[in-house]
C-alpha cells in the first residue's frame, strides 16, 4: 500500500531542489519549432526548450494536436467516484479485495489505506468534462453495498468521506508512449490507475528514449538532493509522536501545526486547501474539517495574506 498523492509530490520536490522550475497556472496556447527548438507560447509568457515531454493526462491529446498539428490518441475521460469508511473498519480486512479484472476496467476495490481507513472504488464511468468530477448518490450507495456485500460487518460503519477523479482513458486500453526524435518530443498518454505503480518504469523508460536524441547533452548531478517526504502512514512514527510537536490542529488525523507550516513553507508548498490537505491530512478525518477547519484558515492566512478556506467568516 501506498500513499498516492506523496509519491508524486516527492518525486517533484526532487526535481525542484535539483534545479527544476514548476510554473503553475501555465496553460499552453501555441507552439513551433524551429531549428533544434521548440518556442511555446504560455499565459505566463514564452518558453524554449530543445525537447517537450508531454505528459498532460486528461489534456494529452489536445497539447500534442498544439505541438503537432495533430494527436494520435483521443482522451475520454473516465471518472471514478470512492467511498471511505472510518478508521473502524479496517481491522475488518487484511487483505485486498479486487475481482477479476475486464478488457475495460479493473472492477471494483476494497482496500485499507496507509491512513487507517477502508477505502472502496472506484467506479469507471466515461464523460466529456475533463474538469469537474461529481459524486452522485446513487453510485456511492451502490459502492456502498458491494462493499457490504463483501464484509457484511461493513453495514452501519460510518462513511468519513467520498471522492471523485478523473482518469485519462483512451480509444485503446493500452499506454500511449510515442517519441519523434527529429522534433525532440515525447507523450506518454492514456496512464490511467496503474501509473503509479508504473511511474518509475515508465520515466526510465522516457528517459532512455530522450538519450538516444542526437543532440542530447546529459551531465548527471555530481550529489543530488533526494529528501524524503514527511511520513502520513499509521504504521510509521507520525509528527505528533516526536519532540517539540506541540500544537495539535486537526484531531481526527493527529496533524500538528508544525507539519501544517512545513507544507506551507516547503519547496513546493501548498497553494490551496486541497494541496494541504494532500500534504498534511487536516481536515480529512472523521469530522471533515468542523473542528480545525478554523484554525487551518488562521495559519493560512498568517502565511499567505488571506485564507485557503473558502468562504471564511473571518475573511
Amino acid at each position: 500500500m501506498i500513499d498516492p498523492w506523496s509519491a508524486p509530490l516527492a518525486y517533484l520536490r526532487q526535481a525542484v531542489e535539483n534545479g527544476g522550475q514548476v510554473m503553475c497556472d501555465t496553460e499552453l496556447l501555441s507552439a513551433i519549432r524551429e531549428g533544434n527548438e521548440w518556442i511555446l507560447t504560455t499565459n505566463q509568457g514564452e518558453i524554449r526548450a530543445s525537447t517537450v515531454i508531454n505528459c498532460a493526462g486528461v489534456w494529452g491529446d489536445k497539447v500534442e494536436s498544439i505541438l503537432l498539428g495533430t494527436s494520435r490518441f483521443t482522451i475520454k475521460p473516465r471518472k471514478g467516484q470512492f467511498v471511505v469508511f472510518d478508521k473502524v473498519a479496517s481491522s475488518l480486512l487484511n487483505t485486498i479485495l479486487l475481482p477479476v479484472p475486464n478488457e475495460r476496467t479493473k472492477g471494483v476495490v476494497l482496500v485499507r489505506t496507509i491512513f487507517g481507513n477502508l477505502l472502496v472504488g472506484p467506479t469507471a464511468e466515461e464523460q466529456d468534462d475533463r474538469l469537474h468530477a461529481a459524486v452522485e448518490k446513487p453510485m456511492l450507495e451502490q459502492l456502498i453495498a458491494k462493499a457490504v456485500s463483501l464484509i457484511p460487518a461493513l453495514s452501519g460503519v460510518p462513511v468519513t468521506a467520498v471522492y471523485a477523479g478523473l482518469r485519462p482513458a483512451t480509444e485503446r486500453k493500452e499506454y500511449r508512449i510515442y517519441h519523434d526524435a527529429d522534433v525532440g518530443y515525447l507523450a506518454a498518454g492514456g496512464i490511467r490507475s496503474t501509473g503509479l505503480t508504473a511511474s518509475l518504469g515508465l520515466a526510465a523508460h522516457l528517459f532512455d528514449l530522450y538519450s538516444t536524441q542526437p543532440s542530447t547533452t546529459l551531465t548527471p548531478l555530481f550529489d543530488p538532493v533526494a529528501n524524503a517526504v514527511p511520513n502520513l502512514a499509521e504504521h510509521l512514527p507520525r509528527d505528533w509522536q516526536m519532540p517539540g510537536s506541540h500544537e495539535m490542529v486537526c484531531h481526527c488525523e493527529r496533524v500538528t501545526r508544525r507539519e501544517i507550516d512545513a507544507a506551507l513553507n516547503g519547496p513546493v508548498p501548498a497553494r490551496d486547501l486541497g494541496g494541504l490537505k494532500r500534504r498534511t491530512r487536516v481536515c480529512m478525518g472523521r469530522c471533515q474539517g468542523f473542528y480545525c477547519s478554523s484554525r487551518v484558515a488562521e495559519l493560512s492566512r498568517e502565511k499567505w495574506g488571506e485564507s485557503l478556506i473558502v468562504g471564511d467568516v473571518n475573511e
